[in-house]
């Protein structure tokens, strides 16, 4: 795969989405027509009111529920058979009762038993909603959905440590859908109020040609350099992140660029694949947008989000640096070449040309911090984008020439992330209303015994664990529920503990099974998924323990803002990178490294990033003589060969 356009079909074909033609002019215009609304629904309100919750969440919800009919095939039954029928008949009667719902939702307040039609029109409400999520790569989300809802309805029977009250088919529906403690809860209002707003912001980055930009600029930057195509996917995954927060989206962007640019320079295609997939996992934890996670965090936590953006800056920064470092190292040890100068654009006129895409974020971050609210600050942010788009005549021609291929694909992109929202707000309904969530804590403090250290290594392998079989917002709402209390109870201070739950969820999108990133990558490089997820895991060792650093030393996220103490313990953790990415590389800035040496790089590091300043001192002292010996071993290996 050579180009862009090629690598946007494969991706398409991978998810499944149904070509336009295939179904004629009236499907197409159907579909425009429900993109665009998506779009210019939160769009207005967030600029200026919304309706009741549950009358803008559920015409939300119905207006995804027939899009996904139309653009995504029920994959489990063929095309225009009595099945696949059946299952479009469901998305379409869910989005019928979703109308119904905003319609008469006042109606039930205080009315807690429903009729048999009621319940019908409830159950194919949840069905619908299941039946979008698993058209898409979120959909083992609906397994743990299933086995919330059997435990709600069954948990009684259950021994008294795991069982409940007991929860009757009427209380269980309304307090899902005439509630905003269930399928309308806080998830599905953060995705049909700004995240949704946020995913067309990208995709109109994408249609603007600004997409392009920012690899033209970090191919000016990086290019030259050894192993330069991986380092250009390194810092282009970073600037798209700001824009996207979505790792796939960063990878159909970034990937079809890179990765080929990659190959041609000597790297093998699951390792060219491995190194865009880690880098474009950073997407979700790269400020200012991050991904969706990070703002379901703000709700939980009441932690305003310009100050979640702010926190998660210093941990977006030291994952690109563990990867970057094993990168380079990697590429100076094998030889690899940059690239050729003829493909590298004037680095002075791609960094002119990427400025103005950069005021927006500056107009979404200015207006956060101002406290205005999210889904005000990015519709004022898009606005902006817009007006610096009309100002060159480039960007002008290429986003009006391609703003409906901007909004078809920006709503397709919202199809996943609002069914895994919408989802997520089933099992913290249930975890709520059957006390489930406070019965895994009691489990998993007896576990740990009130240990600190125990909580935190339980806590991280939780999230592993979850995150091979689901998305990133589920293993992050099933551990937030039930251990952060419990860290926060152990002095760990409340926005730090969701941020170690949080990154720890990010990073185990790259482990199998689902890893829809790696997935593609892998499509793209046409490489070995397994084998690309092994290099994504290799490349990313290091980062996974940027988490446990600032759970014990929270100040080296300048929690309180800047101090002496954070910027020293900044510093040290810098130094413990380098030295750690040069023994897992067994590579120096000078010399490869034999096995006992690159041990001792190792274990120098484990001492510079120890939470303790005099060690940190001790082990940046011998870093720095251990780098001293390699230069003279090297000069002294220069001298004799001459």
């Amino acid at each position: 795969m050579s180009g862009t356009g090629s690598g946007k079909i494969e991706i398409a074909e991978q998810s499944g989405a149904r070509d336009y033609e295939g179904y004629g002019a009236l499907r197409k215009i159907v579909v425009s027509a429900l993109s665009l609304s998506l779009f210019l629904y939160p769009f207005v309100t967030g600029m200026l009111s919304h309706p009741p919750a549950l009358v803008f969440r559920p015409t939300y919800l119905a207006l995804m529920l027939i899009l996904c009919a139309l653009v995504l095939p029920p994959k489990i039954c063929a095309r225009n058979t009595p099945g696949a029928y059946l299952l479009d008949g469901i998305l379409v009667l869910g989005a019928a009762a979703a109308i119904w719902i905003a319609f008469v939702w006042l109606d039930f307040v205080l009315v807690f038993t429903l009729t048999l039609p009621q319940k019908l029109l409830c159950i194919l409400l949840l069905l619908g909603a299941m039946e979008l999520t698993r058209r898409t790569p979120v959909k083992p989300l609906n397994y743990i959905a299933i086995g919330a809802i059997a435990y709600a309805l069954f948990g009684y029977m259950l021994p008294a440590l795991f069982g409940h009250a007991g929860l009757s088919v009427d209380r269980l529906l309304w307090s899902q859908i005439f509630t905003t403690d269930g399928l309308f809860g806080t998830p599905l209002a953060i995705g049909a109020t700004y995240i949704g707003l946020f995913v067309f912001f990208a995709a109109f980055l994408e249609a603007s040609g600004g997409g392009q930009k920012f690899m033209s600029f970090t191919m000016a930057l990086a290019g030259r350099f050894s192993g330069g195509p991986a380092k250009v996917a390194i810092l282009a995954s970073a600037l798209m992140g700001m824009m996207s927060g979505s790792a796939v989206t960063n990878i159909v962007t970034t990937g079809v660029i890179t990765i080929p640019m990659m190959k041609r320079v000597g790297y093998r295609p699951e390792v060219a694949a491995g190194v865009e997939s880690t880098a474009s996992l950073g997407s979700q934890i790269t400020p200012p947008i991050l991904g969706a996670t990070a703002f379901l965090m703000s709700e939980i936590t009441g932690v305003p989000l310009i100050q979640i953006m702010g926190l998660a800056l210093i941990p977006c920064l030291l994952f690109y640096l563990c990867i970057f470092m094993q990168v380079h190292l990697a590429s100076v040890k094998l030889g690899m070449k940059g690239m050729d100068p003829r493909e590298i654009p004037d680095l002075r006129r791609s960094s002119i040309e990427v400025v103005p895409f950069i005021l927006p974020l500056v107009v979404l971050v200015y207006l956060l911090w101002r406290r205005y609210s999210p889904d005000y600050a990015i519709s004022s942010s898009i606005i902006a984008f817009f007006a610096v788009c009309m100002l060159q005549r480039q960007t002008r021609q290429a986003l009006i020439g391609n703003f409906m291929n901007g909004i078809r694909q920006g709503a397709r992109t919202c199809i996943p992330l609002v069914g895994s929202l919408a989802i997520a707000g089933v099992i913290i309904g249930i975890l709520t209303m059957t006390g489930l969530g406070d019965r895994l804590s009691y489990l998993i403090e007896i576990v740990s015994g009130g240990n600190i250290h125990i909580m935190i290594l339980v806590t991280a392998l939780t999230c592993m664990f979850l995150g091979m079989g689901m998305v990133t917002i589920g293993a992050y709402v099933l551990v937030a529920v039930t251990t952060a209390p419990l860290m926060v109870d152990l002095g760990i201070p409340l926005v730090v503990a969701h941020l170690f739950i949080f990154y720890f969820a990010v990073m185990s999108a790259i482990s199998p099974p689902v890893m829809v990133g790696v997935f593609a990558a892998a499509s793209i490089a046409d490489s070995d998924p397994i084998k690309t997820a092994l290099h994504s895991l290799r490349f990313s060792i290091v980062g996974f323990l940027v988490p446990f650093i600032f759970i014990y030393e929270p100040r080296i996220l300048m929690l309180g803002g800047f101090t002496p103490m954070g910027a020293f313990l900044l510093f040290t953790t810098v130094i413990g990178i380098i030295a750690l990415s040069m023994g897992f590389e067994r590579y120096s800035l000078f010399n490869r490294l034999p096995h006992w040496k690159a041990a001792l790089f190792v274990a120098v590091a484990v001492i510079v990033m120890m939470p303790m300043p005099i060690l940190s001192i001790a082990g940046t002292a011998i870093f720095a003589l251990l780098m001293l010996m390699e230069m003279l071993h090297r000069r002294l290996a220069r001298s004799s060969a001459a």
